[in-house]
């Protein structure tokens, strides 16, 4: 953990001088390397409650819009680390759902603080905005991990937030727009829109009948795989596999086999086929003898577990027939003047 930590926090950008009136976040206790490893030592559920306490105790001190979002990376690795540490256990049992999700939400206060100052226009932060909006749709995505883990339901307000901070990543012309994000282990390199997507794709990835090592490697996959998928333009139709999504909307997406063309404006469509290609094509390599290692999948899962999880995966991201989804038949009037 004190590995990950440190090349985290060395990655946060660095604070322009401050002015004599700026109140500075380097004196909070949250940006001590001691009390972080004080942190480490206690007992979880005590560390965790502490943290969250510190968090809140800092939303209420005075500091410039830059000095908040460097403070809240230092405090984004932090829930990390104890994240990794509730993940080894149930999060089936209410303490260890409770208290992972309770980290996150308190730390997802940060970035709704200093989400304003963002769209204001704050010349210290827009700078950042790509990186500021992908961390909060990185905790949007690890809420719903934590939902996953614990087979629950993702609660409509929370679909809400993520895809707010989806809609704002277009207000601010950096949905596309590549970061790193070195709390990733198996991809540094990502998105608003490959986030965004991952959350999607982990929605819908028929969680009930996983198990939680299996949805953990779900999810550690999913940063690459989600860089595949592409936005696709709403009014050009197309037939193919496309996940679609409301910015409106209190779910998740579905999945379509076609596009049909729409002006609403909270609609957005990602195509799919490139993922359904890369699934099938490491399944064919783990088939033919080659490790999980070899096709980045990881060292900690035997090939037999690796191939089982993405015939798995590609059932339930590119499944050949899609007549179950809700509203399909709207699609064939278009197939059938098409073809006409």
């Amino acid at each position: 953990m004190n590995n990950v930590s440190s090349s985290a926090v060395s990655s946060a950008p660095v604070a322009p001088a401050a002015t004599p009136s700026a109140s500075s976040a380097a004196s909070h206790q949250l940006m001590q390397k001691g009390w972080a490893t004080q942190l480490f030592a206690a007992e979880l559920p005590q560390a965790s409650a502490q943290l969250r306490a510190e968090m809140e105790r800092a939303l209420d001190a005075p500091m410039s819009a830059f000095e908040r979002f460097r403070l809240t990376e230092v405090c984004r690795v932090l829930v990390m680390g104890l994240h990794n540490r509730w993940c080894r256990l149930s999060h089936k049992e209410e303490q260890v759902f409770s208290g992972d999700v309770a980290l996150w939400q308190a730390l997802w206060s940060h970035y709704s603080l200093s989400l304003r100052t963002l769209l204001d226009g704050d010349p210290e932060l827009t700078p950042h905005k790509a990186f500021f909006l992908q961390q909060a749709l990185f905790i949007g995505k690890q809420l719903r991990l934590i939902h996953a883990l614990a087979h629950k339901p993702f609660p409509e307000k929370l679909w809400k937030e993520v895809h707010a901070y989806y809609r704002f990543s277009e207000l601010m012309q950096c949905a596309l727009e590549n970061v790193t994000d070195k709390l990733l282990t198996s991809e540094n390199r990502v998105s608003c829109y490959s986030t965004y997507v991952h959350t999607l794709l982990i929605d819908l990835a028929n969680l009930p009948i996983m198990k939680p090592q299996e949805i953990l490697w779900m999810d550690r996959w999913l940063p690459r795989l989600a860089r595949k998928a592409q936005p696709v333009d709403t009014m050009t139709p197309q037939i193919g596999l496309f996940l679609e999504t409301r910015l409106d909307s209190t779910q998740g997406g579905v999945l379509r086999a076609r596009v049909k063309p729409s002006s609403d404006p909270s609609l957005r469509i990602a195509d799919l086929n490139e993922i359904a290609k890369t699934l099938r094509r490491r399944r064919r390599h783990l088939i033919t003898g080659e490790t999980p290692s070899r096709v980045k999948l990881g060292e900690d899962i035997s090939g037999d577990q690796a191939t089982s999880l993405l015939a798995h995966l590609e059932a339930a991201w590119c499944p050949p027939d899609l007549s179950h989804v809700p509203d399909a038949p709207q699609f064939d009037d278009w197939e059938t003047s098409s073809k006409a």
